[in-house]
């Protein structure tokens, strides 16, 4: 089966280049628009002549840059290059990810035909001669696509000659629709290609309209009802794009008028329609500015009221992602992430959007486990994956990318090279898989045990046995050292499967490559057993369970694991499917649903942009799930020293996750809405520390993680204790973290990994972290993160009285005045001896983690005024405006790491407070204005602009959620007094609903009357009825309840907050 899908591309791919005549067309045809010429030139387009590397920084390839036929001009609107995915120069890099380009076509057809075809005829000028891409038309939705040939001109799209190559791509009339059409050009493989023409040929019965400033590209009645003011309304689903300048548009449904304003980008407009009660045709008349734009009989029907879950959109942010983010049934904090994967060991690893093929299915994608995989299979026997190019060259399978759907609470997708249908659910620890099968005597589920994953790791050993017909139970040991880090992974998963029906036989593979290095002679090779009782071994392991199954045979696999042992596995699938579902495939789906409906539930916002609450509920649910915990439903969990520990409370599990400048995202918004998850990750560091003595950067599976700088477990302990979420032992966890801050670290933990603050040494002994100490991830930057850490046990002394702590540490919270330089304005490395190290250049100094000098110059959290007075006040915004200016050109992500072309890189944790500094400035109006330019442009819908840089554990989406609230906190809530920091919020009215347990069920409403993507501004206050004089908020007054209201602009009152 999997041959014949080869074929049959190749037959589609040909198709490509019939000529018009083979089909016998009779009408008489015409271009019916162009972009460009057909004269061997690039000259007529923009960037030209060599302009290539200025791609992204004027803004193509977004969804924000388009051409619109008949309005658009090609020396401005049309790049004469589209980059490939990894071309440098259009901003591929280690931390921007994947330059994943698209160039949007819009055109309007007055008049339409269904009996003929069309042709979209795209003249090559030139292509990379060292990657050629796959390139991908997207007509209205459908795929074309044709892999180019090589060229001839070299590496980059410099110094061209002209080396023309033709793609036609042939399509049926009817799939081009009366109103708005869309084409999308995309390289979806390699590198660039040079455009010479682009036009489509039709029938002159085809009939071109005129676009206007507002493209309509849809006008649909919602697929579901909600309430607004206590009545049911049915949306009028308007999409737009509003290319300049706003518009007016009055929407008329059988008779009722409804205007609004439009305003300039991408918005799904809601109409609130009274729901109806059966089947009706109802007319919908849309004015555009006052002209007629859209006149259409639309059908309805009574639909379901829609939920929070429903708004969620799990496949945004996963192309060029991390690890995490996959889409999959999962739930908040879960031990199981179920999710499909598809790439090879390589960075980012996990799913990757744009893969047309799955490898399998994984029951975790946590940092540095690989897991196993599961696969359904017919056929030949396959025991390798496949590479991605390759499919049938493994077990590997292409998918029909229109079938695969990711809700919450279900992922479904259909397997083309074997008529397979899968769906996944999920509880906290346990999964369950449906496959649908079709007529076989060869069907099977594969297990593998050496999956890929992001880093290179080896299977030390793997045991796979069968107890029953129905039941299989095993382990993966892996050992994962090769992150860069000084950690090793060691960890043993134990899984329990249960079939719904009897398989005929277990079989499976091992690798005998040890065997064979004996002998010397390089090669190896896999033994595989057709019937077994247990597979054990190292290297390639496997097994799979054979069925005979007849068309549309459905096999259900219900699925558990433990890093405790294969008993506990079963425990956690009884407890959590077993028992409470028993087979009930689509009852899990409805408990992962309610389970998050009752999460995102506790932010309400109002909004008529429903494109703005997928956004944001989407970021929500990303925060929320990024992160994983172990632990055993009967409380049991292992340590770093492989001991068994038991929690007393069966509910607590351990965290894991890293911790470095949590504080800016994903740690504040725990404490507003998730408190308890927020003191799960406190019992978790405890924990860690009562049994292993140390505090923890980052905990993964149980064990020590030297992953990044500074001990930033700290802040997250005193910015809950702070935050009222005191349910934990302050006076040991101040022990803990007084200990981790005062004790030199050890090069090597008994139970693996580092332990203890790096730079610790030459930090007490100069009071800064020289340059070039050779000591591990030492660098002077640690300066900044360590001081930001002793302020924070600072206020933690002053809480427990302890006086001289308080002292000592409040002393050494100022060490960063050590490293700055009062004549350049920038922190700056020191040699040990005390002299500044030169030559400097703020953007290519040595000496800062992930970072530069510019960048973490602006890194002192807990001491902003004394920041802002040793730079200058003018200085300051200035330097930090400026920044805010060149970096916006490229969506404040970086492009290609360029850090001193693009300052600010929100893609990465040092600059993720960088809009809120101008609060602190006296330019509060200066953060409500940046803060909305990264809400906006950073933070994207799609698969590739939701999260464009380093989205780690939910920190980008926790930031997105905390800022369009309109809240922030610079310390993380660990002042004594925390306060809430305002910015610009996104929504006319906010409500959050507060936990009964911390914080007593208060509710807090934040109104932003008028608030819109232009209206950034707050021009006016009120809090609690009366008027706020500062841009600070004290967090007791938001858990006491209250509402704060806010008043709306497009231009700044700068004399609000002058307080």
């Amino acid at each position: 089966m999997k041959i014949l899908w080869k074929y049959l591309i190749v037959i589609a791919c040909l198709m490509l280049t019939i000529s018009p005549s083979a089909f016998g067309q009779s009408l008489s045809r015409r271009v019916l628009w162009s972009i460009g010429q057909a004269d061997g030139s690039h000259a007529e387009f923009a960037l030209s002549p060599n302009e290539f590397a200025e791609f992204a920084p004027e803004g193509f390839g977004s969804a924000n840059r388009y051409y619109v036929v008949g309005k658009s001009n090609p020396g401005k609107d049309w790049p004469y290059v589209l980059p490939g995915p990894k071309d440098d120069f259009a901003g591929y890099g280690y931390w921007a990810g994947r330059a994943l380009h698209q160039l949007p076509i819009y055109f309007e057809l007055e008049q339409i035909m269904d009996a003929d075809t069309c042709e979209l005829v795209v003249n090559f000028l030139e292509v990379s001669s060292k990657n050629a891409p796959l390139f991908r038309a997207y007509i209205n939705g459908k795929v074309y696509e044709q892999q180019l040939r090589p060229g001839k001109s070299g590496d980059l799209p410099e110094k061209l000659n002209a080396n023309i190559l033709s793609v036609t791509f042939l399509f049926p009339s009817k799939e081009l629709k009366k109103g708005v059409n869309e084409i999308i050009f995309q390289n979806m493989t390699g590198g660039w290609c040079v455009f010479d023409e682009v036009k489509l040929i039709a029938t002159k019965e085809l009939a071109l309209g005129k676009m206007d400033n507002t493209i309509l590209k849809s006008v649909t009645f919602a697929d579901f009802e909600m309430k607004v003011k206590n009545k049911n309304v049915q949306p009028l689903l308007v999409d737009i794009l509003q290319q300049e300048n706003n518009s007016a548009i009055k929407v008329l449904v059988d008779g009722q008028e409804i205007i609004k304003k439009i305003e300039v980008g991408h918005s799904v407009l809601e109409f609130y329609i009274p729901a109806v009660s059966s089947k009706k045709t109802s007319e919908v008349k849309i004015y555009i500015d006052g002209n007629l734009k859209y006149k259409e009989q639309l059908q309805r029907a009574p639909k379901e009221q829609i939920a929070f879950s429903h708004y969620v959109d799990q496949f945004m942010g996963t192309s060029g992602s991390r690890w995490m983010i996959t889409p999959g049934p999962r739930n908040p904090m879960p031990m199981v992430q179920l999710g499909p994967n598809n790439q090879e060991t390589v960075w980012k690893a996990g799913y990757e959007y744009q893969i047309e093929s799955l490898t399998g299915f994984n029951h975790t994608q946590e940092w540095t486990m690989a897991g196993f995989l599961m696969m359904p299979t017919v056929g030949p026997l396959q025991t390798n994956s496949g590479p991605e190019h390759s499919p049938d060259l493994g077990y590997r399978s292409r998918i029909d990318k229109s079938t695969e759907k990711a809700e919450i609470g279900k992922y479904s997708v259909d397997l083309k090279d074997y008529n397979i249908h899968v769906d996944l659910t999920a509880t906290t620890r346990a999964g369950f898989q449906r496959y649908v099968f079709p007529k076989s005597e060869v069907a099977r589920v594969l297990l593998d045990g050496y999956p890929d994953a992001e880093y290179g790791y080896q299977n030390v050993e793997t045991e796979i046995s069968r107890i029953d017909d129905r039941r299989i139970e095993g382990y993966v040991h892996h050992i994962c050292d090769k992150t860069g880090y000084v950690m090793t992974q060691d960890y043993k998963l134990y899984f329990a499967l249960e079939f719904n029906k009897p398989f005929e036989r277990m079989g499976g593979w091992t690798d005998k490559s040890k065997e064979l290095e004996k002998m010397n002679h390089g090669l190896t090779f896999e033994s595989v057993r057709s019937d077994t009782k247990t597979i054990k071994g190292a290297g390639k392991v496997g097994a799979f369970v054979n069925f005979k199954t007849t068309e549309n045979d459905t096999i259900l696999v219900r699925s558990s694991i433990s890093l405790v042992s294969t008993e506990n596995a079963w425990l956690n699938l009884k407890k959590e499917i077993t028992e409470p579902f028993n087979w009930n495939f689509e009852q899990v789906v409805k408990s992962q649903q309610d389970i998050w409906n009752r999460y995102l539930g506790k932010i309400e916002i109002e909004t008529d942009d429903y494109l703005q609450k997928v956004k944001f509920y989407t970021n929500l649910y990303r925060a929320l799930s990024g992160r994983m915990a172990w632990g055993d439903v009967n409380g049991q969990w292992r340590d770093m020293n492989e001991e068994v520990q038991t929690f007393e409370d069966p509910d607590q599990r351990l965290c894991s996750g890293e911790f470095w400048n949590t504080f800016w995202n994903v740690q504040q918004l725990d404490q507003l809405i998730a408190p308890e998850f927020s003191s799960m990750q406190v019992k978790s560091l405890l924990a860690f520390y009562d049994k292993g003595g140390w505090l923890s950067k980052g905990i993964f599976a149980g064990e020590y993680s030297s992953v990044m700088v500074a001990e930033h477990g700290i802040p997250w302990i005193v910015g809950a204790w702070n935050s009222g979420i005191q349910d934990f032992d302050f006076e040991g966890a101040y022990a803990a973290m007084r200990h981790v801050q005062t004790t030199l670290p050890l090069d090597t933990y008994p139970g693996g990994g580092r332990v203890g603050n790096e730079s610790l040494e030459p930090y007490l002994k100069y009071g800064y972290v020289p340059l070039n100490t050779n000591l591990y991830q030492s660098y002077v930057s640690n300066t900044l993160e360590y001081a930001f850490d002793d302020w924070c046990l600072a206020q933690a002394a002053k809480i427990l009285k302890k006086r001289k702590d308080y002292d000592l540490f409040t002393k050494r919270s100022e060490n960063w005045q050590n490293i700055f330089d009062s004549k350049t304005g920038f922190m700056r490395p020191k040699n040990a001896d005390g002299s500044w190290y030169e030559p400097f250049d703020p953007y290519h100094t040595p000496g800062f983690v992930e970072g530069n000098a510019w960048q973490f110059s602006w890194f002192v959290p807990h001491n902003m005024n004394g920041l802002v007075d040793a730079i200058g006040k003018e200085r300051f915004i200035a330097r930090l405006d400026s920044a805010m200016y060149l970096s916006q050109k490229v969506n404040f992500n970086a492009l290609g790491d360029n850090f001193s072309k693009y300052p600010i890189n929100h893609g990465n944790q040092p600059n993720m407070q960088s809009c809120y500094l101008f609060n602190y400035a006296g330019a509060p109006w200066l953060t409500q204005k940046w803060a909305r330019e990264i809400q906006e442009k950073y933070y994207g819908t799609g698969p590739r602009d939701a999260y464009p840089g380093d989205e780690d554990q939910g920190q980008m989406s926790a930031w997105y959620v905390m800022s369009t609230l309109g809240l922030f906190q610079m310390d993380g809530g660990a002042a004594i007094q925390p306060q809430y920091e305002l910015g610009s919020p996104r929504f006319e009215k906010i409500t959050i609903h507060l936990s009964d347990k911390y914080y007593d069920g208060n509710t807090f409403v934040i109104k932003a009357k008028n608030a819109s993507r232009n209206n950034k501004y707050i021009n006016a206050a009120e809090l609690n009825g009366r008027q706020l004089d500062s841009w600070k908020v004290p967090q007791k007054v938001i858990i006491k309840g209250g509402e704060l209201i806010l008043e709306m602009s497009d231009a700044p009152n700068k004399d609000l907050f002058k307080k």
